[in-house]
């Protein structure tokens, strides 16, 4: 969607914050809505019919976003996407804690991640190249479709392909549950665990949340503006665009799970309970000063190369906060605790991210032209504050951690 905002906004009469509503709110409430009943059924049922459902709901819903008419129709497509979504991080996350030993358990998680980053890419190169090729089209004609205008091509095209690449979840076995939850329990007791675990170790799930959030908040109002940053100030097209951020975006991201990765477990295995929070919080701190100069140096090439550190440095933070819960969570309850974390992170990082960038385009610098400003605002507020909650809560992390592995 972050390539499409001139012809949507153009066909539908829009402006930047009802977008940005598309690209995070109507995503976002739906998929921390929906994750919270959805980590119940993984701490209970097979995680990889958990993941198929969700990748054929939310493949579905990028289709339909192709079919949408109005504004309306494409609120709820998105929404259909969240809500797929939702789905697959619990259970992947709950997967890959039953596979792999602490030590290497944030490598895993990276690579985990490298999911999303390629997905990104490819979303950029083939969007950007179909943008490119039906540019010239204002509208084409398909099978039971009829007349489609050309953006909702590129969701089509998206789409169809995860129809079927659901299907590749049944090529491993799911592993046994390291600590299983009983079916029996009832809903009142397994609340009542939970929170009780929550209330126990409250000052680090308050640092842990809040820290990453605020950070995510910085890293998706960045991903999701930086092609609209491209095309306003540089006059780039849709094909140039998607070309190179593809390309910076997704090296810089592999670059920066590996490292991160690698570093944080070296540091686990020496006994660094609270490496997560500590690597994170420098990264953080680092990133600001970066993305700030990369927008405001007004050359599109600063901004690609500021870009690209910045894909090093913060990218990995699915998996590396995903890796601190998991060490800090009983294997029972891990389904929950994730999916109550996505709850936070989705709704206040992902879902307001892109709407913070645009309320200070349109209500502050009114605007689209400052955009840039707005993206340096968003990063010069949020992440000296993630840095510092972060590394308020590693004495926190630590106790929960070393509990936890003990228990």
């Amino acid at each position: 969607m972050s390539l499409l905002v001139a012809p949507i906004r153009r066909d539908l009469g829009i402006s930047d914050f009802e977008l940005s509503l598309l690209q995070g709110f109507a995503f976002g409430v739906f998929y921390a809505i929906c994750g919270l009943p959805l980590g119940w059924l993984v701490d209970r049922f097979s995680r990889r019919w958990i993941i198929f459902g969700g990748v054929s709901i939310w493949t579905l819903a990028t289709v339909l976003c192709g079919a949408a008419q109005n504004y309306w129709h494409l609120f709820l497509a998105r929404i259909g996407v969240g809500a797929g979504e939702a789905a697959l991080s619990p259970a992947a996350y709950s997967l890959m804690a039953d596979s792999f030993p602490p030590h290497r358990l944030t490598t895993a998680l990276a690579v985990y991640s490298l999911g999303s980053l390629f997905g990104t890419g490819m979303a950029y190169l083939m969007g950007g190249l179909i943008v490119q090729m039906v540019a010239a089209h204002e509208h084409v004609v398909l099978p039971l479709l009829g007349e489609v205008r050309s953006w909702q091509l590129v969701f089509i095209a998206i789409g169809l392909p995860g129809l079927f690449l659901g299907l590749l979840v049944f090529t491993f076995r799911e592993p046994a549950r390291r600590q299983p939850a009983g079916l029996g329990d009832s809903a009142r007791n397994a609340l009542g665990e939970v929170f009780g675990y929550i209330r126990e170790h409250g000052r680090f799930f308050l640092c842990h949340h809040a820290g990453f959030t605020i950070c995510v908040m910085a890293v998706t109002g960045l991903a999701l503006w930086a092609p609209t940053y491209l095309s306003r100030s540089f006059a780039w097209s849709a094909g140039q665009i998607g070309a190179w951020l593809g390309i910076v975006g997704t090296a810089g991201g592999v670059i920066g799970a590996f490292l991160c990765g690698q570093l944080i477990d070296r540091q686990v295995a020496k006994g660094g309970h609270d490496a997560h929070m500590r690597l994170f919080s420098g990264t953080c701190l680092l990133s600001c000063p970066i993305a700030v100069a990369g927008v405001l140096w007004n050359d599109p090439y600063i901004f690609l190369g500021a870009f690209f550190l910045v894909q090093i440095l913060v990218s990995p933070i699915m998996g590396i906060s995903a890796a601190a819960l998991q060490l800090a969570a009983p294997a029972r309850l891990r389904g929950r605790l994730s999916s109550i974390y996505l709850f936070v992170m989705i709704l206040l990082g992902i879902g307001a991210g892109p709407s913070v960038v645009a309320a200070f385009t349109d209500f502050l610098f009114r605007d689209d032209a400052k955009l840039g400003y707005s993206l340096a605002l968003l990063f010069a507020m949020a992440c000296p504050i993630a840095a510092l909650i972060l590394h308020l809560g590693r004495g926190s992390m630590r106790n929960a951690v070393s509990r936890n592995i003990s228990a």
